[in-house]
């Protein structure tokens, strides 16, 4: 893993040792394979690991969670780096803004964003996807990307590269993000993408929240503001020429925007339900696999020791 990445809080706190290192290497290999190959892979890092005499670092490699085939895709998106992952710490960034801010306008605007970038989403997944996605896993990828645009934990954990599960939101709340990243002992993100949520985290998304709001200090900004004030001047003395008309207006464009918002998430919650059926049948086939999986990283856990 680049050591500028996920594991940077880690760096700080612990120390950028030849374990730690090991360790984020090992993370960033054995993520980087299918599912399918995840056990085969974490499993020759383990005796690696041992070979080398960082047996601590092998039990912690051993503990790793295998990604469910949702969490395997928004991985594979993550780590080629496709244009749509830093879209979505864009957009997601701007509509927790919106949100906090109460802004019905502007979150009116994000709509069209957010609906090209969950297309996207999916469609960046179906391409890197080893095989065709299924109704279900496909439906998780997309609910995945939802939850992240509505939480900047969720961005973190999504934008880590090494996602264990899909995420869910549910329309309001925290997203719950429990058991749905890879992590060190310490509880610390593990990630390998240069520039991603590990990096700083939910920090530095608010961060990049509060510069959107704010904009950047200097000389551009002083004249975008010049700018601002005068188209503000012009808007409210066009606003004044047609009051009565315009506040009329407003009112009902307000009143249509809150109705698509509850639209939108009704329509989200409609979809979840109607896939529950798939997937039900999926996450069957997955506990069982984790179950064998859980089983052996105990086992390797207890020789790791």
């Amino acid at each position: 893993m680049d050591a500028q990445t996920g594991a940077g809080a880690e760096g700080e706190n612990e120390g950028d040792t030849a374990e730690a290192r090991a360790l984020r290497e090992a993370v960033t290999a054995v993520y980087a394979v299918l599912p399918a190959e995840f056990v085969a892979a974490r499993t020759t890092w383990v005796k690696r690991l041992r070979g080398e005499g960082m047996r601590g670092v092998a039990a912690e490699v051993a503990a790793l969670r295998r990604p469910t085939a949702a969490a395997g895709v928004v991985n594979a998106v993550v780590r080629a780096q496709d244009p749509v992952v830093e879209r979505l710490r864009e957009v997601g960034a701007r509509l927790r803004q919106a949100q906090s801010a109460m802004d019905s306008a502007t979150l009116g605007t994000l709509r069209g964003d957010r609906d090209e970038l969950l297309t996207a989403w999916v469609d960046a997944g179906r391409g890197v996807s080893a095989r065709p996605m299924t109704a279900a896993v496909e439906a998780e990828v997309r609910d995945t990307a939802v939850a992240a645009l509505a939480d900047a934990s969720a961005t973190e954990v999504v934008l880590s590269g090494s996602l264990t599960r899909a995420l869910g939101y549910s329309g309001f709340g925290e997203v719950d993000v429990a058991d749905a990243v890879a992590r060190t002992s310490t509880g610390v993100v593990l990630t390998r993408i240069e520039g991603g949520a590990g990096d700083g985290g939910a920090s530095g998304d608010a961060g990049r929240a509060a510069a959107d709001a704010g904009g950047d200090a200097g000389g551009d900004d002083e004249e975008a503001g010049r700018d601002r004030a005068a188209q503000r001047a012009a808007a409210k003395a066009a606003e004044r020429a047609a009051q009565k008309t315009l506040r009329r207006a407003e009112t009902a464009h307000r009143d249509a925007e809150r109705a698509v918002a509850e639209a939108d998430v009704e329509l989200d919650r409609a979809r979840s339900a109607a896939q529950a059926a798939a997937r039900d049948l999926e996450q069957s086939v997955t506990a069982r696999a984790e179950a064998e999986d859980q089983l052996r990283a105990a086992r390797e856990v207890l020789e790791a020791t």
